[in-house]
């Protein structure tokens, strides 16, 4: 190698400890995310987390403590990533009506063909409302927090004039996430039972209506 080629390879950029962190972060994440949609959160350890995303045992409970605090970032994590999905599908510095709209087109025209996320937090839903679950006070937050977002889509709406007044925010936020929830259910229960394309369509058509002026 001449010294002109040395001098034009450039020196490997090296990553700072932060930056490592949260890599790791993320692929344990992934991790518990890809092994809460295929077997559920119950029989998960975080031994498995840190095997799965390529680490040492230890990793997972190094970084999250126990599986409470693994959950809590889990859900956060499922969380951001959908969001940054309905950012992209609604226009710039839209609010209200177009934001309930874009939140169902993302939620339920997805082009995942295992349903990862939907099927994580599926599972996790249906194993915090066991009797005895330790894990149903984070997981009522998390719902919480997302009704919230969209009660807060439906108020604004209001003010806007395109909702009618007197709409039920918090109420029509936990029927949206129902009927999504619901039929994400029945479709991965029997896929060539629900046709998703359609149903989506029906949604929209209904918020379209239910919540004119």
């Amino acid at each position: 190698m001449s010294a002109a080629d040395s001098e034009a390879t450039p020196a490997p950029v090296r990553r700072t400890q932060t930056e490592r962190r949260a890599e790791a972060e993320q692929r344990l994440l992934l991790a518990a995310r890809k092994i809460v949609a295929r077997k559920g959160w119950v029989g998960m350890t975080l031994a498995e987390v840190g095997e799965e995303a390529g680490y040492s045992r230890g990793l997972a409970a190094h970084h999250f403590g126990n599986k409470a605090g693994l959950l809590r970032a889990l859900a956060g994590f499922v969380n951001t990533q959908f969001m940054d999905m309905v950012d992209a599908e609604v226009p710039q510095r839209s609010h209200g009506l177009a934001v309930l709209k874009g939140f169902v087109s993302v939620y339920l025209g997805r082009r995942d063909n295992e349903w990862t996320n939907t099927r994580a937090l599926l599972a996790l839903m249906a194993e915090a409302v066991t009797e005895d679950s330790e894990t149903v006070q984070i997981l009522a937050e998390y719902n919480r927090s997302v009704q919230e977002y969209l009660a807060r889509q439906v108020r604004t709406g209001i003010a806007n004039g395109e909702i009618r007044a007197g709409v039920d925010p918090l109420a029509t936020a936990a029927l949206i996430l129902g009927a999504m929830r619901g039929m994400m259910l029945q479709y991965l229960l029997d896929p060539p039972a629900v046709d998703l394309a359609v149903f989506q369509q029906q949604l929209l058509g209904f918020l379209d209506s239910a919540l004119a002026p």
